[in-house]
C-alpha cells in the first residue's frame, strides 16, 4: 500500500470505530475499510508526509477534531519533482510545472487514490503538505485543489506537486537559500466540507484571538477577505462557534504546543484544518518613535515593529523585487504571491485584507512590520510613483505616517 492514513475515525465495517472519539463520533464521512490509524510516528514525520499532514496526524492522535484523510508521502513525488527540477535547469523557470504535470502516476497509487476518494464521500480537497512549512516564511506558498472527484484526483495530485515550481515558491527558495531539491511535497486528501464559517485562532500570553469570515477560510488566508473578531465575529457566525474555536485553540496549545490554528465550522461542528507554531518575534534593534510631522492614516495592526523607508507600490509577480529592498512596500491585498518582495523590505502596507493572512505570517517570520486596511490613496493617490513618498509604519498599532519625499 502506498498511501498513508491520516485520521480515519471509522472501523472496518464502515461505521464508527474505536477511533471515532477523536471527532465525537459525529463526522459524516465514511472511509474505506482499510483506513486504519497508523500509530508509527516515523511514518507520520514531517520529512515523510510534510508538516501540515504531520501536525494534523498528531492532532488526531491527541483526540482533536480532525477530518479523516490519506497522505501521498513525499517520497512518492520525488520522481515527478525531480523531473521538474531537471526541466528548470535545462530550459528555465517556466519549464518546471509543465514537466511535473506531464508525469504519469504509478497505476497502483492512482487506483488507491480513487478508492480513497470514494471512501471519503466522493468529493475531496487535495492539499499540499511540505516539509518546509514548519518555517513561516513558506506560509501560503503551495497550492490546494478543491472539488476533486475519483476521476480527477490523480490530476489534482500532480497539480499540487507542480505548485512547488510556481513563481512564488521558486523566488522564496532563492531568498531562503534553498535548492530545487528541497521543494518536495506530500499531498493530503481529505473530505471537502461546505464551511459555514472559518478562520484563524492564535494563542498569545494565555489569551486567544479568533478571526473569521462566513464561508471557507481560504479567502481570509489568501488575503482577499477581511476577517471579523470579537462581537462582530459572534454576530457573523454565532457566539457558540466562537467559543468552541477558542476552546479548540486552547486544547491544541495545551496538547501539542501549537499556538496558531486554522478552523472551519460545518453543520455546527468545528474542525481543525491546520495546526502550527507561529513565527517567533524577529524584531531587532531599538524601538524608534513615530515621527511627529507628516500625514497620518490609520490601519489595522498585522505584524509588530516599526519601519521606515521610501514607499514603493508593487503587485504580484512584478520583476521589481530589488526596488523593494529598504522600502515600505505598498500592496492592494496581502496575497501570498507577494511574499518574495518582503525579504528585503522594511515594512508592508496593504490597502485591504486580514491580519491573519498567510502574507502577514511571512512578515512576522521576517521581522517586517505590516499594517492592513490602510486607505493610503486618500493621501498618495491610487498608485504613487516609487520614491515620491516616505512612510513610517507601526505594525503593532496600525499607525502610518506619510510625508512627501
Amino acid at each position: 500500500m502506498k498511501l498513508v492514513p491520516l485520521a480515519p475515525p471509522f472501523g472496518a465495517e464502515g461505521g464508527p470505530g474505536k477511533d471515532a472519539v477523536a471527532t465525537g463520533g459525529k463526522t459524516p464521512f465514511a472511509t474505506a475499510p482499510l483506513a486504519r490509524l497508523a500509530t508509527d510516528t516515523g511514518v507520520h514525520s514531517p520529512e515523510r508526509i510534510g508538516v501540515k499532514a504531520a501536525r494534523l496526524g498528531a492532532a488526531f492522535r491527541a483526540g482533536l477534531p480532525v477530518l479523516p484523510g490519506w497522505v501521498v508521502p513525499v517520497g512518492l513525488g520525488k520522481s515527478a519533482m525531480g523531473a521538474g527540477a531537471d526541466a528548470i535547469r535545462a530550459n528555465g523557470l517556466a519549464a518546471g510545472r509543465a514537466a511535473v504535470l506531464a508525469q504519469a502516476l504509478d497505476p497502483t497509487l492512482a487506483e488507491e487514490l480513487r478508492s480513497a476518494v470514494d471512501g471519503l464521500g466522493g468529493r475531496v480537497i487535495v492539499r499540499s503538505s511540505s516539509p518546509l512549512e514548519g518555517d513561516a516564511r513558506w506560509a501560503g506558498a503551495f497550492s490546494s485543489v478543491t472539488g476533486v472527484g475519483p476521476d480527477n484526483v490523480a490530476s489534482a495530485v500532480r497539480s499540487c506537486w507542480a505548485s512547488g515550481f510556481a513563481v512564488d515558491p521558486l523566488r522564496r527558495a532563492e531568498e531562503c537559500g534553498v535548492g530545487l531539491e528541497a521543494l518536495e511535497l506530500g499531498v493530503l486528501v481529505q473530505p471537502e466540507i461546505v464551511a459555514e464559517a472559518g478562520g484563524v485562532a492564535r494563542v498569545e500570553a494565555g489569551d486567544v484571538t479568533v478571526e473569521g469570515v462566513r464561508g471557507h477560510p481560504g479567502a481570509l488566508l489568501s488575503g482577499w477577505a477581511e476577517g471579523a473578531q470579537d462581537d462582530e465575529l459572534a454576530r457573523l457566525v454565532g457566539s457558540e462557534i466562537v467559543a468552541e474555536v477558542g476552546a479548540l485553540a486552547d486544547r491544541v496549545h495545551a496538547l501539542l504546543g501549537d499556538d496558531l490554528i486554522e478552523w472551519a465550522a460545518c453543520d455546527g461542528e468545528v474542525w481543525l484544518l491546520q495546526s502550527l507554531r507561529s513565527a517567533p518575534d524577529r524584531r531587532a534593534g531599538p524601538v524608534v518613535p513615530m515621527p511627529v510631522d507628516g500625514l497620518r492614516v490609520e490601519g489595522r495592526p498585522a505584524a509588530p515593529g516599526i519601519g521606515a523607508g521610501p514607499l514603493v507600490a508593487c503587485w504580484p509577480h512584478e520583476t521589481r523585487a530589488k526596488d523593494c529592498r529598504g522600502a515600505i512596500v505598498l500592496v492592494d491585498r496581502p496575497v501570498p504571491a507577494l511574499a518574495p518582495l518582503l525579504f528585503g523590505a522594511r515594512g508592508v502596507i496593504a490597502r485591504a485584507g486580514a491580519a491573519s493572512s498567510h502574507l502577514a505570517e511571512v512578515a512576522r517570520s521576517l521581522g517586517v512590520p505590516m499594517v492592513v486596511g490602510c486607505r493610503h490613496e486618500t493621501v498618495t493617490g491610487p498608485r504613487p510613483a516609487a520614491g515620491a513618498w516616505f512612510a513610517t509604519i507601526n505594525g503593532a498599532t496600525g499607525e502610518v505616517v506619510l510625508a512627501p519625499a
